[in-house]
């Protein structure tokens, strides 16, 4: 074999080599893009059957779309709480129509048309809340506290909690390692700005389309501040303690820290022990948020903001966990706790006192009243057997 073939063979094996190397890196993207336009197209024949069901058997059809996709660690007792109880009916009707949609469920890592991935399952359920009128609680409040109980412990104030978690904060992870990484926070900021947006009657997948057509780090950002806190500057420290205030006075997180022992009776306020860890991971949010708008004066368009669900819902939501002293405790600091905290405008927020009541304590109450007919059927038949027994005697 002369030196010129052999020459001749290693050229025409590096372009073969180069040629792959090009498919490869052609199809990548493409595949990711086929993932994306899969899903939304998913959610939206989803939301078609969600409507259908609706006209026939009541209920909110975009509700019933996003909680179908909770699952798992989105469907916990905390959850159904506050954004509802997934409609049994309604999966066996879309298992009938339309097997495929199981798909939505337990969804982790989607690549948005950014190239960015994105926890997509987290951010369905999240929208769910929002919706409900909780736009912290499992969005950015539940990351933030997430973190804070991972790295309770590790530091003895907020700024050393701070550098604790910035190892992992923000980090590139399909929350393999991260109980905040990259993926958990575009979820938590996305599902702010488009579930605050919907309406009744509003197509969730297009919502979504329209959002993600070319978002900038600096957009989702900028959108999520003002939606979140309104005109704020974003350059001093005062941004770090709206943030941190805006956190803890949503009733949503209250019942959210209240349920993971992180929040003290006396005084309905944050356990001090782990106020630190809190504020440290909230802080480190902000500086992110901060650092994305480039420290800008961030201006809102609107002067509504988000409104949590009311100071009684979280009573009564309490009240349907057996702690009625907890529900006292936060209806005696109402003043506070009832204040407006996070952003935007929203006329379904307002509906998560209703949520509330229709899935918990309205059971319970039902609970009691057929507790008090079975005692007044057991006294009945107790009298009807004492009036016989007394008029045989005679």
């Amino acid at each position: 074999m002369t030196t010129e073939s052999r020459s001749h063979r290693r050229g025409r094996l590096l372009w073969l080599l180069g040629l792959v190397l090009a498919l490869l890196v052609w199809a990548a993207p493409r595949a990711a893009a086929d993932a994306y336009d899969d899903t939304l197209d998913r959610l939206a024949r989803l939301q078609d059957l969600a409507e259908s069901y609706a006209a026939e058997n009541g209920g909110d059809p975009i509700v019933l779309t996003l909680s179908y996709t909770r699952t798992g660690d989105y469907n916990t007792r905390i959850w159904q709480l506050t954004a509802g109880v997934r409609d049994p009916e309604f999966e066996n009707y879309v298992a009938a129509q339309d097997a495929d949609l199981a798909a939505l469920q337990g969804m982790n890592t989607v690549t948005l048309p950014t190239g960015e991935g994105i926890d997509f399952g987290h951010l369905l359920a999240s929208m769910n809340l929002v919706y409900n009128g909780l736009p912290i609680t499992g969005s950015w409040g539940g990351d933030c506290m997430q973190l804070a109980q991972a790295y309770y412990g590790q530091a003895s104030d907020a700024a050393g909690y701070a550098e604790a978690m910035r190892a992992t904060f923000n980090i590139p992870d399909d929350g393999s390692t991260s109980l905040f990484g990259d993926q958990d926070l575009r979820a938590d900021l996305d599902s702010v700005v488009v579930g605050s947006q919907l309406r009744d009657g509003d197509d969730i997948a297009e919502a979504l389309r329209t959002y993600y057509d070319g978002l900038t780090e600096y957009d989702r950002a900028y959108r999520f501040i003002a939606l979140s806190f309104g005109t704020v500057d974003t350059s001093g420290s005062g941004f770090a303690d709206t943030l941190y205030n805006a956190m803890l006075q949503d009733t949503g997180m209250q019942l959210l820290f209240y349920m993971n022992n992180m929040w003290a009776l006396d005084g309905w306020t944050l356990d001090e022990n782990y106020a630190p860890a809190v504020r440290g991971a909230s802080d480190l949010l902000a500086e992110y948020l901060a650092g994305a708008v480039n420290g800008e004066h961030v201006r809102s368009e609107s002067e509504n903001s988000l409104v949590a669900m009311g100071t009684q819902a979280l009573a009564d939501a309490l009240n349907a966990l057996g702690d009625s002293d907890a529900a006292s405790a936060a209806l005696e600091t109402a003043g506070d706790a009832a204040s407006s905290t996070a952003s935007s405008t929203s006329d379904v927020l307002s509906g998560a006192t209703q949520t509330l009541q229709s899935h918990f304590d309205v059971k319970i109450f039902e609970l009691f009243l057929l507790i008090l007919a079975a005692i007044a059927t057991f006294f009945l038949i107790m009298s009807c057997a004492l009036f016989v027994s007394h008029r045989r005697r005679r």
